[in-house]
């Protein structure tokens, strides 16, 4: 009987270990740390004195779990830590065994429109985000609420392209919500958003990139933003052009009815090492009747790669930041980051 019993439970035991390795995944941790030195100046306090300390510092992690399903289908869920390791966004996607992708997200950005906001080449970052307080309106579409994204499968259409086909049934800011629950945030007047983009590569070296985004508001009508653009790569030459449009008309003729933006760069690798960027943004304020800013940003930037660290440079000008005539701000920041 004993030995029965052992038998049996030594039988169970392997059938549960077997169970457990089939369902088992991983998990791994990747992040990094960035320093920087900020110098401003400018003409309006608020908008770009200098004040306080110019060090800042910034700690990602990156928490990735990944598996694989009975059916081939395989998935990996991502959770983003900020300082302080505060949970910032998380999201989940599923590799459909070879009929694409899904991706539901809470707030970690990169899908939708908002992948499109701004990707023209650069050293380091986009224009708008290198110390220079502009106020720049970009688009972003559902971005920063819970949504589910569908990715095509690659290859599967002409032209090297991919459709993404987001939605989100309240576009409301509400990303993080817990499970079994909403965001709950009755307040925020948009409703349901959808969001499109297609991604082209006809030719070596070019990549055409469109996108549009729809957002129904209650009693009025529903915003609506677009982009388009380019990027050619010719060896170390990557030149890109953009054009966006960013709906905000409420029906009130004495706000702001749209953002006319074009933005162009230009990126050249010197070596293996060390890369220059120059980047020009410029975003028109259009009014319900007449009157309007357009502002714009110029960014100069050098970034070198040392092995695990990598040191940046950016020059960066606005004029009429936030939208405001003859504000200018100007920013010197330096930096070094380190992965790992």
């Amino acid at each position: 009987m004993n030995k029965l019993t052992k038998i049996g439970l030594t039988a169970l035991a392997g059938s549960l270990a077997s169970i457990a390795g089939a369902q088992a995944g991983s998990l791994s941790v990747a992040g990094g740390v960035t320093v920087t030195h900020t110098t401003t100046s400018g003409n309006a306090t608020g908008h770009s004195t200098q004040s306080g300390n110019p060090i800042g510092m910034t700690n990602n992690l990156t928490i990735t779990g990944s598996g694989e399903l009975d059916n081939g289908i395989s998935w990996t869920a991502n959770a983003y830590n900020s300082d302080a390791q505060a949970l910032t966004s998380s999201n989940l996607t599923f590799d459909l065994a070879g009929a694409g992708s899904l991706l539901v997200d809470f707030g970690a950005g990169g899908m939708g429109l908002d992948s499109l906001d701004d990707w023209m080449p650069t050293a380091w970052e986009e224009s708008w985000d290198t110390g220079a307080v502009s106020g720049v309106r970009t688009v972003s579409g559902i971005h920063g609420s819970a949504a589910i994204q569908y990715t095509t499968p690659a290859d599967a259409l002409p032209f090297g392209a991919s459709v993404e086909l987001a939605w989100s049934p309240k576009v409301d800011g509400g990303g993080l919500q817990s499970d079994k629950g909403n965001s709950a945030n009755a307040s925020a007047v948009a409703e349901s958003g959808w969001d499109a983009n297609l991604i082209l590569s006809p030719v070596d070296g070019l990549t055409i990139k469109a996108g549009y985004s729809d957002v129904g508001q209650t009693g009025v009508d529903s915003n609506e933003q677009g982009t388009y653009g380019f990027t050619y790569s010719a060896g170390a030459f990557t030149f890109g052009m953009q054009q966006s449009y960013i709906d905000v008309d409420t029906g009130a003729t004495s706000t702001i009815n749209y953002y006319d933006n074009l933005n162009w760069g230009v990126a050249f690798n010197v070596n293996d090492n060390l890369s220059v960027s120059y980047a020009d943004y410029e975003s028109e304020e259009n009014m319900g009747t007449t009157g309007g800013q357009t502002l714009e940003i110029d960014s100069v930037q050098v970034a070198y790669n040392m092995g695990g660290a990598t040191f940046k440079l950016a020059e960066t000008e606005v004029s009429d930041a936030k939208y405001t005539a003859g504000v200018e701000n100007n920013a010197t920041t330096v930096g070094i980051s380190l992965a790992f």
